[in-house]
């Protein structure tokens, strides 16, 4: 019996789904700033069949490519929104590899903004610009300043009070393991790596310093 939740199906009528992209790219232009204001965030994702079914799929890059330039069509528009409006923001775009499929642009504003700026950790040791198989979007990732950053997993070792096999598995294949401040246990997972791209002439939106 074939797996009805399968997505590996070959995808045909391409020139129908750039169609379907263009359409997505004009649907979303439009920042509602009041409804920003009353929710603090706001974001929009590769919401295109086949892509977000309840098993995602990656693209293939010369889609995705076409992706990111809708995606930066939509950041400008949504810039000229928020400078108009006049309030510090958020917003960038969130370029996932190897899951491409999870990319969006996100704006925030107000208290979201701390948040947004903190979700992921810098990636040290690994290049500020997107792979190279993304470098010839029209309108892409070279009109970006970007940053790399990591998706993590994160679990607490106390969740595993009373299974200590488990624990004795899990704790070698954790990427850094680290104490929290009440002497906790924290097992962190490295998943993938992100680029938070902005448009080079708008606010930075970068990593807050350590330091700080």
């Amino acid at each position: 019996m074939s797996n009805p939740f399968s997505n590996r199906k070959k995808v045909r009528g391409w020139k129908r789904r750039i169609r379907q992209l263009e359409q997505f790219r004009l649907a979303h232009r439009e920042l509602d700033v009041e409804a920003l204001r009353g929710g603090g965030r706001h974001y929009v994702k590769i919401w295109l069949d086949p892509w977000r079914r309840l098993v995602p799929r990656n693209p293939p890059y010369w889609y995705r490519r076409r992706i990111v330039a809708a995606f930066v069509d939509i950041l400008g528009a949504w810039r000229e929104r928020l400078d108009a409006a006049g309030e510090p923001y958020y917003l960038e775009m969130w370029l996932f590899h190897p899951d491409f499929y999870d990319t969006q642009v996100v704006v925030a504003v107000g208290e979201e903004i701390d948040w947004y700026r903190n979700v992921f950790e810098p990636a040290e040791g690994v290049p500020a610009q997107p792979p190279a198989e993304y470098g010839d979007a029209p309108c892409g990732p070279d009109d970006l300043r970007w940053r790399a950053g990591r998706v993590i997993d994160a679990e607490l070792a106390s969740s595993y009070e009373g299974d200590f096999q488990a624990l004795a598995r899990l704790v070698p294949t954790a990427d850094r393991v680290q104490q929290t401040g009440d002497g906790d246990t924290l097992l962190v997972f490295y998943r993938g790596l992100v680029w938070l791209g902005s448009l080079s002439s708008q606010p930075d939106s970068g990593f807050p310093d350590p330091l700080s």
